[in-house]
């Protein structure tokens, strides 16, 4: 699926960073199926794009995106739990990767590339769930945040509950999860959820300049392989994860980020890894 054939995302690149805007604003970007797939098609897009180092993950208007569409919950419901699955063909999963991360959620952990779920709005259920698969949250500090599972009857959804504690630490995802919690974005960020809160105002801005450091001042291969040594390798016991540092490490010393960035230290700079991005790709403007 290309980005010009998106109808609930919006998908643009620019500045080494592709920005993935879940677009219903009038359902404040309930998910749904289509969503879903595009989101997928998204990521896959960014993480096949030299030019990009990092992703941005935000919604249109004025939520990041409140669950799953309420009409699709109720039909649902109405069918005493069945549904019809959307039937579209997806991306791949990167090769190497291993089964335990081939789930539709876990996709952004796969990826090479930083991940970065800015919440500018609401956060709820399938929200929740799409904040915990990113490699880093930033909020809006007054935004609601809730994982919204126990007060509808329903459990902890596709894996969060293996998530959530190695974001938060264990004590904070039970009170989290437990209690139901409708957290300020503040609230998320004392808890360990989000990395930053930060004021509405130059919000946006201030995700781009983290995006924009992270796609130019980090090698694109250690960025690839450090993700893997943290959703992959620390998973195994800890001999099989030295090892496996110790074999990339004599691997990476002879490649050329290393010598770029021995270069830019010697020379008293920040490495620079991408200078500009390629024409910037807009689905609005296409």
């Amino acid at each position: 699926m290309r980005p010009d054939e998106f109808k609930e995302i919006r998908y643009a690149v620019a500045d080494n960073v592709a920005t993935v805007t879940l677009d219903r604003p009038d359902r404040r970007n309930a998910w749904t199926g289509r969503m879903a797939a595009e989101y997928r098609w998204a990521l896959y897009h960014a993480d096949n794009d030299d030019s990009v180092g990092a992703v941005i993950v935000t919604g249109a208007g004025n939520a990041f995106c409140v669950g799953a569409d309420k009409d699709i919950l109720s039909d649902v419901s109405a069918a005493s739990g069945s549904y019809e699955r959307l039937k579209v063909e997806l991306p791949p999963f990167p090769p190497g990767t291993p089964a335990g991360l081939r789930r539709n959620h876990a996709y952004p952990l796969t990826l090479g590339k930083l991940v970065i779920a800015a919440i500018n709005g609401p956060c709820a259920g399938a929200g929740f769930v799409l904040a915990c698969y990113a490699d880093l949250r930033v909020t809006v500090d007054d935004v609601k945040i809730t994982p919204s599972f126990a007060g509808m009857g329903l459990p902890a959804e596709y894996g969060i509950a293996w998530m959530l504690p190695r974001i938060t630490g264990w004590q904070n995802a039970l009170d989290i999860l437990l209690t139901n919690a409708v957290m300020t974005g503040q609230e998320a960020a004392d808890l360990g959820f989000a990395r930053h809160a930060w004021p509405r105002e130059g919000f946006a801005e201030r995700v781009r300049s983290v995006a924009v450091a992270a796609a130019r001042n980090v090698s694109p291969g250690a960025m690839a392989v450090i993700k893997r040594q943290l959703h992959v390798d620390a998973h195994d016991g800890l001999d099989d994860a030295y090892r496996r540092a110790v074999a990339d490490m004599n691997r990476m010393v002879g490649e050329p980020d290393f010598a770029a960035g021995i270069a830019a230290v010697r020379a008293g700079q920040r490495p620079r890894y991408r200078s500009t991005s390629e024409a910037p790709l807009d689905q609005e403007a296409q």
